[in-house]
């Protein structure tokens, strides 16, 4: 346990407040802050930072991670995040830290569903919850409400009884047919659900573009467009993205890096069975051409060699032709007897 003398001062001047007001912040969460335990120092930090709305200190420090992030979002028409990664550890605030400046730029917003708010409201008070995660849910609501103000997310309409989840995987098959979409969910079982609902999508191919009266009437081409994208990725250590996809051998679910394509990609270990397969397949395949060309050598070395049967024949001949050869010389010999006598 430490004493308030031997934190306090530290995060008072870590964020520029006085010793008062920083006892205040902590007391507004419920804690007792003249002896907290060692490891809650950097929860009490991250209270703090989000009380004062200090998001840059969770920047990330690479410079070249700003353009990795926009080349990942800057397709996506609408980016929905989820109840679990708001209380993840610190994710959530590198994750907006970093996004702030793309959004900004590509006049976009993070949607949260009122739904989400409400889970949110529900955790804080929750005592089968561990400290952490009713803390988190005790600060974040006011610091997305703050977020709202500045720009950088819309809270969307619920319009639905039930969990967020439901909601969710109903409103990706309503706008997922005409808009690129986004999920940041820690949930495996939802993003499930909407990687098959994408891939369902995907499978149908390009769609025509639904035509007006007018186009109609003028004749005018039908245009066909590719099927948009449903992606569901979480949020990983430093508020990184790691996009979900579904193995369709195995029909397990995994984490890789993020990619436009399908969600339903064949994993490492597949991947490793199917050219193990093939190769024992090549391998095999060559043994048959190898027996094949075996079979084929002895074919050829029987048919050069005389077979028994000829060989017969042959010596039938010569014993023909030489029995022949000494009947005539007999005949001969008994003509020249005759003669001389």
């Amino acid at each position: 346990m430490l004493h308030s003398d031997a934190y306090l001062d530290n995060l008072a001047g870590e964020f520029n407040l006085a010793p008062q007001e920083v006892l205040t912040i902590i007391r507004s969460v419920g804690f007792d802050a003249e002896k907290v335990p060692a490891d809650l120092v950097d929860l009490l930090r991250e209270v703090i930072a989000c009380k004062l709305h200090q998001l840059d200190r969770f920047k990330s420090a690479d410079p070249a991670y700003e353009q990795k992030l926009d080349e990942m979002l800057r397709d996506f028409d609408e980016i929905y995040i989820d109840t679990a990664p708001i209380i993840q550890m610190d994710w959530f605030l590198h994750f907006v830290a970093d996004v702030r400046p793309i959004l900004r730029r590509r006049k976009k917003k993070l949607i949260i569903l009122e739904k989400t708010m409400e889970e949110l409201h529900g955790l804080k008070d929750n005592p089968e919850k561990d400290r952490d995660v009713r803390v988190r849910a005790t600060i974040r609501p006011d610091l997305i409400r703050w977020l709202c103000r500045q720009g950088y997310i819309r809270i969307g309409d619920t319009g639905s009884d039930g969990i967020a989840d439901d909601h969710l995987v109903k409103l990706f098959s309503r706008i997922g047919q005409n808009e690129n979409v986004l999920l940041v969910t820690q949930d495996r079982g939802l993003s499930e659900r909407i990687i098959r609902l994408g891939h369902a999508s995907y499978e149908k191919g390009p769609q025509s573009v639904k035509q007006s009266f007018w186009e109609k009437l003028l004749r005018k081409p039908v245009v066909y467009q590719d099927p948009h994208e449903m992606v569901v990725c979480k949020l990983t250590e430093g508020g990184l993205l790691k996009r979900c996809y579904i193995c369709p051998d195995c029909q397990q679910s995994y984490y890789d890096e993020f990619s436009h394509a399908d969600g339903m990609i064949p994993d490492s270990a597949c991947i490793a069975k199917h050219q193990q397969n093939e190769a024992k397949l090549r391998a095999e395949e060559e043994r048959k051409v190898r027996l094949e060309q075996q079979r084929a050598a002895a074919a050829a070395r029987r048919a050069a060699r005389p077979s028994v049967e000829k060989r017969i024949r042959e010596r039938q001949r010569k014993l023909r032709r030489n029995g022949l050869l000494v009947v005539l010389f007999g005949i001969f010999l008994v003509l020249v007897l005759l003669f001389a006598l």
